[in-house]
């Protein structure tokens, strides 16, 4: 069993409504109850851990509106802790009742459940067996990415092609001073400077996924401001801010929003950067210092990982992948889980470039180019274009 708390620091960009009670107050109490929780749990003291669970369940649904909206997720990750308790306890009808609330409240993740030895005393359940069957057909994400299809990579595309801007761009030329980013990317060789910039990215910031943007969003100042008012961003600034390092270093670099089949409130935003070196694009995710390798060690892309997780090939993350520097990130929740969900729609800028993402009055909204696979093509918006050529969208900048 696990105690998922965090889910709400991992939401994407949301914004809290204000309301009477603050989102970090909220956040203090749920740090302090799933504590003791946790500390119950690990005794065996299952029902007081029962017990404290469903206090802070309580606790969410008495929150005024704006905010219970955006937290309600937890609630099914409460329950499918409850659920874990009552199996261990031999206490087979409650905890399929409890399973079945977390269904319900929007438990997902189908893989850990399999495994879960705590559930292992309800599994032969009809009811059990139904709701896992109903969590699979819509939330088994590896078979959802297999059931996608291919994409069209033959096909003649009219789209434009991906632009960097240039290191030598006067804007770029300040990041790359005040920053002082030789020194941060080192003398090593270029997949050394690239992990160096990413544990950098990593720690100069912290992530907060309920965070409200900042009105400007080049990395500048997005780190002053995250330092001036101790706070944290969500991962697509934090995305932003390794971008444009890259770019200012003379790499190639573009940051992606990861999409799942069907949006509900959450996606993630990572980065690719071009490694000359390995003549392809890899995977560097600044919000868990994270990057993915095969079993020789050897840095993937983003295709080569959405490939790998629907073939079942091995894959590897790196040993100091974390979120904050206080939470270990595993490949079982981040690769298996967090991105298979996150991998079935990619989306970024046509231009990577200086201050994209922030909004002035006549700056057009930057054009951007989604990646879908052939049996769900959608367009998104006016400035949106949808392809299912996957090689157009990992075409070699060096082209």
């Amino acid at each position: 069993m696990r105690t998922f708390v965090c889910i709400l620091l991992f939401i994407c960009g949301i914004s809290i409504a204000k309301a009477q009670i603050t989102m970090d107050e909220v956040k203090k109490y749920f740090t302090e109850q799933s504590h003791l929780a946790k500390q119950a749990r690990d005794a065996k003291d299952y029902k007081k851990a029962e017990e404290l669970d469903y206090a802070i369940i309580e606790k969410v649904i008495s929150y005024p509106e704006e905010i219970r909206k955006k937290i309600n997720p937890v609630i099914g990750v409460l329950y499918y802790n409850i659920a874990c308790y009552e199996s261990v306890m031999n206490k087979k009808k409650k905890a399929v009742e409890a399973f079945a609330k977390a269904a319900e409240n929007g438990w997902t993740n189908y893989k850990h459940a399999c495994k879960d030895a705590d559930l292992n005393n309800i599994r032969t359940n009809k009811k059990f067996i139904s709701l896992m069957e109903k969590i699979r057909i819509e939330n088994d994400f590896q078979s959802i990415l297999i059931q996608a299809g291919n994409y069209t990579n033959k096909t003649e595309t009219l789209l434009p092609k991906f632009t960097y801007l240039a290191p030598n761009d006067r804007n770029l030329v300040k990041i790359r001073e005040y920053f002082n980013l030789d020194s941060i990317a080192g003398s090593g060789n270029e997949i050394s400077k690239i992990k160096n910039l990413l544990h950098w990215a990593h720690n100069v910031v912290r992530h907060d996924g309920r965070s409200i943007n900042p009105r400007l969003k080049n990395a500048i100042d997005l780190v002053k401001i995250c330092r001036d008012e101790n706070r944290g961003i969500n991962c697509r600034m934090i995305a932003q801010i390794l971008n444009e390092c890259y770019l200012a270093m003379g790499f190639k670099s573009r940051y992606v929003t990861c999409l799942p089949k069907k949006y509900v409130d959450d996606c993630h935003v990572i980065n690719i950067v071009y490694s000359n070196i390995l003549d392809k694009w890899i995977w560097i995710d600044p919000t868990f210092n994270a990057y993915v390798t095969d079993e020789k060690g050897t840095m993937l892309g983003i295709a080569e990982v959405r490939e790998r997780l629907i073939n079942g090939a091995p894959l590897q993350i790196n040993e100091d992948a974390n979120w904050n520097n206080k939470k270990k990130e595993t490949k079982e929740h981040y690769l298996d889980y967090y991105m298979t969900k996150n991998l079935y729609r990619m989306e970024c800028v046509l231009h990577s470039e200086y201050n994209t993402e922030t909004q002035i009055e006549g700056k057009p909204s930057p054009a951007t180019i989604m990646l879908c696979p052939s049996s769900y093509l959608e367009i998104k918006d006016k400035q949106t274009e949808v392809t299912d050529n996957a090689e157009y969208f990992w075409q070699s900048p060096e082209n």
